[in-house]
This record gives structure tokens, C-alpha cells and sequence, in this order.
């Protein structure tokens, strides 16, 4: 009980610092603008003193009086020069500091921002052209340059981005083509400390200006001293191929271990007609097998993966509609086998789930995504690209494993739109195995997501996201790796526990305020999140098992004057985490995964996951 206390207090205390914010906003700015001309008058007594303000600060109303007045550079209007012939594309890629592309003369005024911008390499001019589905000398096309648009900025280097058509002087057929972008600082520190675990982590998305990505990480646990370390390297777009190729290490805790390597085009665009890919993977993993509650065995499982894969989309209508372009068959073929170099003994793995296997598969689909772009969703004030559509699709395969051959049906339908009540989106699938006329693993799976509008609270911003989901198998193996668990990445975030089930529903709640003003130049935005999920096994009902939860609460703080422009802190409790104990707490990482939505696009066959 006292817990429970503890989480309402602290959350209280989060509303009471943000009404506290919104009273700031009904007092006069000279309160505000004070503070900072005390801190200002302050800094100038010292040179230490001017440094720290100059590093930390940016600049402020007090001297604003002597600004000129900027001017907006005003947007052509794309489809006004709809198929007019593009004479040249010209790139301006800004530095992240003290730059906008709607207001040309906002320029870098504070040593800090110069200092930033030179250490900063800006994103290279081909790096932008490559990502570009429109050339020079065609005839503007409005929805080509919308789904550039929508490709640069899925980019995480790029936090802004606006492509113009600037008529030219004496042409009436011509215009020129202007893509602005926004660069993003691209290094990413991150990490995590609990009371068993240490994690650094850093992350360059924009290695040289180039696009490509390099990360690296490294862990230590406690109790015990083992180190863990991973890294990747991954080319985004190979020369406006929009091939990935990408090169994964990973050495975890007991010396499990990972290596591959891979390149692959998707469906990038729903105007994409070719995709495909080869994939190659080593694995070494610790496997646990619990012969009874308190007795557990570990058996060294070595594999070898392999995966090649080709599509092909077709117009359905030619139509020049923006529904009717987004149409599409989708017709494409995967073949993959798996190989175990090393696997447990058949004491503990009787019905042999660690064994060879090769597979065929066929998906043919008619798929239609489309995309608005919204604000306040996962970023605070920034342009998201939102999918939404129709998808339909049936697989069909062939699997090889045991020295027998067994079949594969599946589908898969799903719907997204935005309503007046909010987005809406769901998906549900099912497949099994066949054989000698007996369905054999089974699965089913049902999702829905959904986020309310910008709801307006006063001066508040308010969206809430909700999304549950339902997982069911039949005629699975016996073996407990093929089972349901609640854990970090396919359940919640965070819990961790060898509880098993052949079914598993989950409910993930999120209210995320975006709070009005500032107190002192500060800005917070509480949010408050819940999951709930539960597993049954063949035997009892799904909704009289115990369910489990989490409840997060968590604060995101911005300040317009401070060079690190925000920064989360958030907790996390659990009732309780069976074999790990009761009224837990934990701290969150810098990143949310429980919410997420699914897109309407077709990709790589494959069976339904069972997770």
C-alpha cells in the first residue's frame, strides 16, 4: 500500500510542478525575462561566469528589441505546377543549431550554436539526392515529391524538411525544385543503471554526412561481472537503390553471441514496384530447459541462418488518384533454411524443437497505404508521417523439417483510418501448419491501435493512445520454446520472468500531456502509462489467470534557452514479477516501445510470429 502511495504522490507532484507552469503563463513575461537578465547581469562579473552562460544559454527576449524584423519564405504551391518539367534540384541542408527552413534570415547568433554546427558534419548533398524518387527533366509529379518528402524526414538524422517549386522567371512549362532540411544532432548518448545491470550506449545516424549508421554498446552486470558488448553498422541507401546493407556483432551475458549480415530493398514507397534481399546469421545462445520449478539445465545451441527473398508489385487501376496509385497487387517468394551446428540432447529437447528446417513461402496481397502527417505524437511539435489503408493478403508455404514435409496457410487484413474521434487502426492474422490433414501450430493474432485527437484542456494538449492486442496458439510444441511469455520484448516492457502460456492478451494505456507556457523557460510534458497483460496455458480460462502490470509514470522537460533541449526522467513499478518478487521498481529507459504502429505494406514472407 505504502507504494502504491509513493507512485500517486510522485505523480501528483508532476501535475502540481505543471500547474504550477500554466499559473506562470498567466503572469507577465517580465517576471521570466527578469530571471534571465539577473543570470545575464550575473555572468558578467567573471569570465568563468560568461562561459558557463554562453554554453548553456541561448539567446533570450532581452535583447530582442534589436533584432530586424525576418520575413517567411512563402512555399509554391506543388500541385499548382503539377507536371511542369523540373529544370534543377537544388539541395540546402542546414546545420541543427540556430537555423529554420521557413525563416531564411534566422541565422546562428550564439557562440555555442557556431561551436556546434563546425564540430557538426552536415548531411552531404547526394545523401538527400539519393533519397529523392523524382529527377531532373521529368514532369513534376505532386505525389512524388510527397513521398520524397515523407522519405527524407522518416530519416533520423533530418528533423525537418520542406521541398518547393520555384517557378522560373520567362518559363511557363519549367520550375526548379528547392529540398530544404533540418539536420538533427546525429550523435546519440544513451544508457541505463539499475541495481543489477550498467549499459553505455552511442549511437552516430549520420556517420560523415553520409546517412550511415554506427553504434555500439556495452554492458556490465553486477552480481556476477559479465560483460556484454554489441555494434552495428548500417548503410541506409546505397546509391538511390534504397538497398540496406547492414553488419550486426553482439557478444551478451553467458556468451551469447550474434553475428550477421544483410541487404535488403522493401516496399519502401507504395509506388515501389521491386524488393527483395539475402540475409546471413551465426547464433550461439544458452538455452535453459526447467525439468521442475527448481531444477534447471543449460545447453549450448549453435545455428546457422540463411534467407534470400524477391517481390514484385503491380498497379491494380490506372487511375491518377492518390487512392488509386496506392493500390497494389504484391506478389513474392522467400526460401530460408536454418541449420543447427550444436543442439540440446534429446533429454532435453524430446520433441527435437532445435532441429534443421527449410522453408518455401508465396504471399500474394492487394495493399493500399497511404499517410498524413500530424504533430504531438511521439515527438513533441515535430511532422509525423501517420500510415493508414487496407491491407489483404494469403501465404502460402512449405516447410521441410524432421525428414517430412508439412504445408503452410495464412492471412492477413488490417484497416487504418483517421476518424473524428481519432485514429484507428487493427490487424488480424492467422496461420498453421498442415499435415497428413492435421492443422499443426497454429496461431492467431489480433491488433488494434488507436489515438485519440489533440484534445485541448485550456491551455493543455492531451492524446491518449491505447492498444491491445490478443495472441492464441493451438496444437503447439510441448516444448517451452514454443510458448507465450510476458517478457521485455514481445510483452512488457521491462518484465521478466520464465512464465509460459499458449495464450496472452496485453493493454497498453498511454495519457501524454503537452503542457502550455513555461516556468522559467521550462516546459513539461507528464505522461502517465499502464500495461496489462496474462497468459493461460490449454487448460484454463484467459481471463481467470492472474494479470500482471506496470505502471509507468514520467516527465518530459524542455527549456527554450538551454542548449540540450529536452530530457526525460520516468519510473516504472510492478506489483509483481513471479521469481523476481513483489513492489518493484525500475527505471525506464530514454525510450518508450510499448507504442508503436503497424504500417499497411507488404514485405518479406513469412509465417505469423508467435510471440
Amino acid at each position: 500500500m505504502r507504494q502504491h502511495l509513493l507512485i500517486i504522490f510522485f505523480f501528483g507532484m508532476l501535475l502540481l510542478v505543471s500547474q504550477n507552469g500554466f499559473s506562470q503563463e498567466k503572469k507577465s513575461e517580465k517576471d521570466s525575462v527578469k530571471v534571465y537578465k539577473d543570470i545575464y547581469d550575473y555572468s558578467r562579473k567573471s569570465k568563468f561566469n560568461k562561459f558557463i552562460y554562453k554554453l548553456l544559454f541561448k539567446s533570450s527576449k532581452i535583447n530582442d528589441t534589436n533584432k530586424p524584423v525576418k520575413t517567411l519564405i512563402k512555399s509554391s504551391n506543388i500541385q499548382e505546377n503539377k507536371d511542369k518539367i523540373i529544370r534543377n534540384i537544388i539541395i540546402e541542408s542546414l546545420d541543427p543549431f540556430g537555423y529554420s527552413i521557413d525563416d531564411s534570415l534566422k541565422k546562428p547568433n550564439k557562440r555555442y550554436e557556431h561551436f556546434g554546427n563546425k564540430i557538426h558534419i552536415n548531411t552531404k548533398d547526394f545523401t538527400l539526392k539519393n533519397l529523392l524518387l523524382f529527377k531532373k527533366n521529368q514532369p513534376l509529379d505532386p505525389l512524388l515529391i510527397q513521398e520524397s518528402e515523407r522519405l527524407i524526414r522518416s530519416q533520423r538524422y533530418v528533423r525537418r524538411v520542406k521541398i518547393e517549386a520555384i517557378p522560373i522567371a520567362n518559363s511557363l512549362d519549367s520550375v526548379d525544385i528547392v529540398v530544404k532540411s533540418l539536420d538533427t544532432w546525429s550523435i546519440i548518448p544513451n544508457g541505463n543503471l539499475s541495481n543489477s545491470v550498467m549499459e553505455a550506449k552511442i549511437t552516430e545516424r549520420n556517420l560523415m554526412g553520409l546517412g550511415h549508421q554506427l553504434s555500439g554498446s556495452y554492458k556490465n552486470r553486477f552480481d556476477d561481472k559479465e560483460k556484454a558488448v554489441e555494434a552495428q553498422y548500417v548503410v541506409t541507401n546505397i546509391s538511390n537503390s534504397f538497398i540496406r546493407f547492414a553488419m550486426d556483432y553482439s557478444n551478451d551475458f553467458d556468451n551469447n553471441s550474434l553475428r550477421s549480415i544483410g541487404i535488403q530493398r522493401n516496399f519502401f514507397s507504395p509506388l515501389t514496384q521491386w524488393a527483395g534481399g539475402a540475409y546471413f546469421e551465426n547464433r550461439l545462445r544458452k538455452e535453459l530447459f526447467r525439468q521442475q520449478v527448481d531444477t534447471i539445465f543449460i545447453s549450448d545451441v549453435k545455428s546457422e541462418y540463411q534467407d534470400y527473398w524477391l517481390g514484385r508489385s503491380f498497379a491494380i487501376n490506372s487511375g491518377k488518384s492518390y487512392s488509386s496509385r496506392t493500390q497494389r497487387l504484391l506478389l513474392s517468394i522467400a526460401i530460408n533454411q536454418r541449420k543447427f551446428t550444436q543442439t540440446p540432447n534429446a533429454t532435453l529437447d524430446p520433441e527435437s524443437f532445435f532441429t534443421n528446417e527449410k522453408n518455401g513461402i508465396i504471399q500474394l496481397g492487394i495493399t493500399s497505404q497511404k499517410y498524413y502527417k500530424d504533430k504531438f505524437l511521439f515527438n513533441f511539435d515535430i511532422e509525423e508521417d501517420v500510415p493508414y489503408g487496407e491491407i489483404f493478403a494469403l501465404t502460402f508455404g512449405v516447410q521441410n523439417r524432421l525428414n517430412a514435409n508439412r504445408t503452410y496457410l495464412g492471412t492477413k487484413i488490417g484497416f487504418g483510418r483517421k476518424f473524428d474521434f481519432g485514429y484507428l487502426s487493427s490487424t488480424a492474422e492467422w496461420g498453421s501448419f498442415f499435415a497428413n490433414n492435421t492443422s499443426e501450430q497454429s496461431a492467431f493474432r489480433f491488433d488494434v491501435n488507436y489515438i485519440s485527437p489533440l484534445l485541448q484542456l485550456g491551455k493543455w494538449r492531451l492524446r491518449q493512445f491505447v492498444k491491445p492486442s490478443y495472441v492464441w496458439g493451438n496444437n503447439r510444441n510441448i516444448s517451452e520454446k514454443d510458448k507465450l511469455t510476458l517478457n521485455e520484448n514481445f510483452g512488457i516492457q521491462g518484465f521478466n520472468s520464465p512464465i509460459f502460456g499458449t495464450q496472452k492478451w496485453l493493454l497498453s494505456l498511454q495519457s501524454q500531456t503537452y503542457m502550455p507556457g513555461s516556468w522559467h523557460g521550462f516546459r513539461f510534458s507528464p505522461y502517465f502509462n499502464l500495461t496489462l497483460g496474462a497468459l493461460n496455458t490449454d487448460s484454463n480460462n484467459l481471463f481467470q489467470n492472474k494479470v500482471y502490470s506496470k505502471i509507468g509514470i514520467g516527465i518530459l522537460i524542455n527549456n527554450d534557452y538551454l542548449v540540450f533541449n529536452s530530457f526525460q526522467i520516468s519510473f516504472s513499478y510492478f506489483p509483481s514479477i513471479p521469481f523476481e518478487g513483489t513492489n518493484l521498481f525500475k527505471t525506464n529507459s530514454f525510450e518508450n516501445r510499448d507504442l508503436s504502429l503497424s504500417d499497411f505494406q507488404l514485405n518479406k514472407p513469412s509465417y505469423i510470429l508467435y510471440q
